[in-house]
């Protein structure tokens, strides 16, 4: 595939078929699969070779400022810098393009501490939000009428 960089650090477009056949290329490389559900693309869950439990609560990373061009075969490997990921998970635009965040979560805590101090940049003078994605395990229910 070619650049999708322009000269003057701007993205070029690329059409559906350069981003699936990117898409393709990655699983292919990775070995990991791809579904998508419920407005996400999710991506890996568990790496190969993988044995024993998900990675524990704290392992995952909310990522924010994503330009909305920007796919998982450029996102990942910028992401795999600070270590092996479980799962990517990309929220999509019935348009096809991402809205603008994604949760990546790491093997291990310090990973996600990693990844935290050193990816900040998605291309040249692009800049990304990278923090610890609040784990909110709660179920509210309300409204429930006291009496019969």
């Amino acid at each position: 595939l070619e650049s999708l960089h322009g000269t003057n650090g701007c993205s070029k477009v690329r059409t559906g078929t350069q981003n699936e056949a990117a898409l393709l290329a990655l699983m292919e490389k990775t070995g990991y699969n791809m579904v998508q559900e419920n407005g996400q693309r999710k991506f890996g869950g568990p790496p190969q070779g993988w044995e024993g439990p998900p990675p524990p609560r704290g392992c995952e990373v909310f990522v924010g400022k994503i330009l909305r061009d920007v796919y998982e075969d450029e996102l990942v490997p910028v992401f795999e810098r600070a270590g092996k990921i479980y799962e990517f998970r990309l929220t999509m635009e019935f348009s096809g393009e991402n809205r603008g965040y994604v949760f990546v979560m790491c093997t291990t805590k310090e990973e996600v501490q990693l990844a935290i101090r050193i990816l900040n940049e998605i291309r040249p003078g692009k800049f990304i939000g990278v923090c610890v994605s609040l784990d909110n395990c709660r179920l509210f229910i309300g409204a429930i009428l006291k009496e019969k």
